[in-house]
Parts: structure tokens; sequence; C-alpha cells
């Protein structure tokens, strides 16, 4: 009769935690991976917008027809809605997820109160990003491509948010923290988000294309 030796109890949570901590890094690397494509694009919005307000005149290199293009939603006042450009707040905001997403990645561990409050921002974020997706539609009828790239880097960053959040809850966890652990665990959230994302696209096929 065999007898089954089990690890010791440090070597048994050592085993356990490593893919907690794969699942972390991996998450951080996805938060940091998509902000930096954002900031990319939306550099590249904020200097067309600056060279359109220079000279009205001039087409954006990104003006492809009369439904993809840059120059009507550049110039058009939802863009500025708050003053800035909404592709500068969308940079800082983006930048501010960069910097938590390298961190993680270096492995700094942030109390879950930190990543509450990305959370909470990226799903800002996400709810501004949708209102200004329904103008692009329907109101501008003109869909620029780098705030289509914009969107889709910020669906990344709340699905990562979520993640990171929900890691290191153990199950049945009450409050706030048990419900977003739950949700997780179910992949609950990655539907939330695909079809967060499927809204926004309908939204801006049905306005724009059909």
């Amino acid at each position: 009769m065999s007898t089954v030796v089990e690890p010791p109890v440090a070597v048994q949570d050592t085993l356990q935690a490593k893919p907690t901590v794969r699942s972390r890094r991996a998450w951080w690397w996805a938060m940091l991976v998509s902000s930096l494509v954002g900031i990319a694009s939306g550099m590249t919005t904020v200097v067309e917008k600056i060279a359109l307000l220079k000279d009205p005149g001039q087409a954006a290199f990104c003006d492809i027809n009369d439904q993809i293009g840059c120059t009507p939603v550049l110039l058009a006042p939802q863009s500025s809605v708050l003053g800035p450009p909404n592709a500068a707040i969308g940079v800082v905001l983006f930048a501010m997820f960069a910097a938590a997403g390298l961190a993680g990645v270096m492995g700094t561990r942030f109390p879950r109160s930190y990543r509450y409050v990305l959370l909470g921002l990226a799903v800002f974020f996400g709810l501004f990003l949708t209102w200004y997706m329904q103008q692009v539609a329907f109101a501008i009828g003109s869909l620029c491509p780098f705030c289509a790239v914009c969107a889709g880097c910020v669906m990344v960053v709340v699905l990562s948010a979520v993640r990171l959040v929900a890691l290191d809850v153990p199950a049945g966890a009450p409050g706030l923290s048990g419900a977003v652990g739950t949700m997780v665990r179910s992949g609950l959230d990655v539907i939330i988000v695909a079809g967060w994302t499927l809204l926004i696209a309908g939204m801006l096929f049905v306005g724009i294309m059909l």
C-alpha cells in the first residue's frame, strides 16, 4: 500500500501562489500595453487637432472617405466637451494606467483600495468613451480611426482593472469585493466587457455605416 506524501504547508502555499502571481503580472501587462497604445493614438489625435485648429482648411492624414476620417470628429464641439480636447484627457488617463501597469509588472503590490481607484477611473473612462462614441455615431457621423483604437484600449483597461481587483479575493468574501470575485470566477466580467464593446461597435455601425 503506497502512501501519498503531501508537501509541507509552506510549499503548498507557494505552489498555489504562483498562478496568482502570473495572472496578476499578465493583467498588469495587459493594462500597460493597452495604455501605451492608447497614449500613442491619443497623442496622434491631439497633434492632428492642433494642426486642424491652425488650418481648418486642411484635411487630416487619416481621412479616408465621408464615413471614416478624423477631420469631422476633431472639429466637432463634442471633441472638446470639457474644454481640453477629449484626446488630451484620454492621454492623461492612459498615462496613469500605464504608470500603474509598469509598477505592477515590476512587482509592486498595490492595496486593493488603490486597485478599486483604478477600476473606478477605468469605468468612468469607459462610460465617457461610450457617450463620445454615441456622439460620433449619431451626431457627427464620421469615425476617427484613432478614436476606435482608443476605445479598444479602454475596454482592455476595464477588464484588466476588474481582474486585478478580484485576484486575491477569497471565495465567499462579503461585500463589493466578494461580488467582484464571484463575477470574475463565473466569467461574467468578460461577458459584460465583450457586450459593452459590441454595443459601441454596433452604435458606430448603425450610425455611420447604415
